[in-house]
């Protein structure tokens, strides 16, 4: 009978071979067992959170281009820091 756990498990149907020097190897085998995992497990964890920086910075490339296309209305730099003064305090200017 499987457990809800065993449903949930992803099948790790792909094998990938990568081949390092010795100095490499020895780098990130130092670095899987500092985090208490196998090297295996520390390079798909690698490998997820650099998709993962991908998809952010995508997500903020596209909100970037999405704002500027909204052409709103933006003064001088010198305008807006006075507003910006006025508005949160000339007194914390440099913090």
């Amino acid at each position: 009978m499987e457990t809800e756990e065993d449903q949930q498990m992803p099948i790790l149907a792909h094998k990938i071979q990568v081949l390092l020097d010795d100095a490499q190897y020895a780098a990130l085998l130092a670095l899987a067992k500092a985090e208490g995992k196998s090297v295996s497990a520390f390079l798909r964890e690698a490998v997820v959170e650099r998709l993962l920086a991908d998809a952010r910075r995508t997500a903020r490339q596209k909100a970037f281009e999405e704002i500027v296309a909204m052409e709103l209305p933006v003064g001088d730099w010198p305008d807006m820091e006075g507003e910006i003064e006025r508005a949160h305090g000339a007194g914390r200017k440099g913090l």
